[in-house]
């Protein structure tokens, strides 16, 4: 009777869990106001991605990248390591990831259960958070992204964010801290990826998304600098 009434309590809590994931179905997309990554969702909803649950990362932090091309870029900025490690990682995302080139869309936190849209409010990046991104690659062209923070190391300083599996992109982007001798901090971006496309991987992806760090790092530089005025 015990080991019977152990299984019913397990099974509903299993149930409970089910329901209480978030489907890609929910989302207001008046609130995102973006038509591209509306699209976006709506095509993943078609390849069965059902819950935010089901939304994976396409590299894991512990796989390997052989079969992946390598993008690095190195960015420095003039105040101490521990002081750009916390704002990198405490700043809201909604403001990180909002600039010339890109606007945030939202933000679903898998450990919350919660998401986030434009002017909401999360206290920096956290592993399992999805973050959709429209990208203003030129003028007249805008793409939606997706990726999901997947290490956020305070003792090795690194970030890890992979792009989803229903991207078009997949891949991911690591960023690593260092303190350099004048106690200013270096900033290594290094992006592994590969699409299905060769022409995009080749000279498509490198020179767009170079254009894109440039921007967030620079937009990471000027929020970092005003918050300590």
């Amino acid at each position: 009777m015990k080991k019977l009434i152990l299984l019913f309590v397990f099974i509903n809590s299993c149930v409970g869990f089910s329901f209480g994931q978030m489907y890609l179905a929910d989302v207001e997309f008046d609130k995102v106001g973006c038509e591209q990554v509306e699209h976006f969702v709506k095509s993943q909803i078609k390849n069965n991605t059902e819950t935010f649950s089901d939304v994976k990362a396409s590299l894991q932090p512990t796989a390997s990248t052989e079969g992946f091309r390598f993008h690095e870029r190195e960015y420095v900025i003039k105040d101490s390591l521990a002081k750009v490690w916390s704002f990198y990682v405490h700043t809201n995302p909604s403001i990180a990831w909002n600039a010339s080139r890109f606007s945030f869309a939202m933000l679903f936190s898998k450990s919350n259960n919660e998401m986030i849209y434009p002017n909401g409010h999360v206290d920096g990046i956290d592993p399992g958070q999805v973050i959709y991104l429209n990208l203003n690659v030129l003028k007249v062209k805008k793409l939606a992204t997706a990726f999901e923070i997947t290490t956020v190391d305070d003792k090795k300083k690194v970030i890890e964010f992979s792009y989803v599996e229903d991207n078009i992109t997949h891949g991911k982007q690591q960023l690593t801290f260092t303190k350099m001798r004048k106690g200013y901090t270096k900033i290594t971006h290094r992006t592994y990826f590969k699409s299905e496309s060769v022409l995009r991987d080749h000279f498509l992806y490198p020179y767009f998304h170079t254009r894109l760090t440039n921007t967030y790092h620079r937009n990471m530089k000027h929020l970092l600098k005003a918050s300590e005025n």
